[in-house]
């Protein structure tokens, strides 16, 4: 066999060899000219005060084993392209860093979630041992947060060859607000003054919310918050939470058989440095709430006795004399 043969013969030798480790797929090409146009559009009718500075929607098309996003600057939603198919949808506003994601690819279980609060636990603010003996994970308490979702939507081929022309499809997401404003009052605090820096953190809270199901998830977390003398001599402390215990649906306040336990464990920081804890069930206080927008209250926290107006400097020097005047020229 002359070279040139061998050459033939080892190229066809190396085509059967590629051949053979390829997997074979079908390739489903779309023609741009395929897509059809959608505007969405966020209804604010739930909180017209809403401002949030942007949105992002998921599309989740049958078929598909992913989720498709868009980002969103403001409130008012603004135009894409999609191409055919039968679709669900889910939104939230993107301007908080506090919560992760689960479930991204899935309509049903995608889910909002808090993430860790990584400061909580030290020494400055919050004891590493829990005085409430709750084993839950501390996580940040929500910013403002909306959601909305539509289950199921079809977009339909268009037959107008034209794309610009095409008149496009209408999705209303009608969003919904999903937090809760909520307020810890300590009044009449006995021994207490400004001195003295204040903590607290609350167990039971809701830790996820799935927009698919308007639902928030079955885990509870611990809220890690400070609290903040008023004018009057008490204590107060306003935060936002997914709502309390888990498993129920948006804007619930709970249903009247919940037995997740919630305690308020109140931490301070002495002007010498010493820490001191106060633990009390306020299970009670939540689930009772007529309104979503709970009122926590306290009465009469005895603080330890501490000597001194507290903070700053008492300096002292030792082998102090009587010393003698000197004249200091200015």
């Amino acid at each position: 066999m002359n070279r040139s043969g061998i050459v033939r013969l080892f190229v066809c030798a190396v085509l059967v060899l590629l051949t053979a480790a390829c997997n074979h797929r079908e390739f489903d090409y779309q023609l741009p000219s395929a897509r059809v146009p959608v505007v969405v559009e966020f209804n604010w009718e739930l909180d017209q005060d809403a401002a949030p500075e942007g949105m992002t929607v998921y599309f989740y098309r049958s078929g598909s084993s992913r989720a498709i996003a868009y980002d969103f600057n403001g409130r008012d939603g603004g135009s894409l392209t999609l191409l055919p198919g039968t679709y669900s949808a889910i939104c939230h506003n993107n301007d908080s860093d506090v919560h992760g994601f689960v479930g991204y690819h899935s309509f049903d279980e995608f889910g909002l979630r808090l993430n860790d609060h990584r400061t909580a636990g030290n020494a400055q603010s919050f004891p590493a041992q829990r005085a409430d003996g709750v084993d839950e994970r501390i996580a940040y308490t929500p910013d403002l947060m909306w959601v909305s979702s539509i289950p199921v939507f079809v977009i339909e081929p268009s037959d107008n060859p034209d794309v610009k022309s095409r008149t496009p499809v209408v999705l209303r997401f009608d969003m919904q607000p999903v937090v809760h404003h909520y307020t810890v009052h300590i009044t009449n605090p006995i021994n207490f003054n400004k001195s003295v820096e204040v903590h607290a953190t609350i167990s039971g809270m809701a830790s996820t919310v799935h927009p698919g199901k308007a639902v928030t998830g079955d885990e509870t977390v611990t809220h890690h918050f400070t609290m903040q003398p008023t004018s009057d001599g008490n204590l107060r402390a306003d935060f936002l939470t997914f709502g309390h215990c888990g498993g129920n649906p948006l804007s619930s306040r709970g249903s009247d058989d919940e037995k997740e336990l919630h305690i308020l464990s109140v931490y301070a920081t002495m002007p010498d440095g010493k820490e001191w804890t106060s633990v009390h069930d306020v299970t009670t206080q939540l689930h009772s709430s007529v309104s979503l927008d709970c009122v926590v209250r306290l009465d009469s926290v005895s603080f330890p006795q501490h000597t001194g107006s507290g903070g700053g400097w008492a300096p002292s020097v030792d082998d102090w004399g009587g010393g003698h005047r000197e004249p200091i020229g200015m």
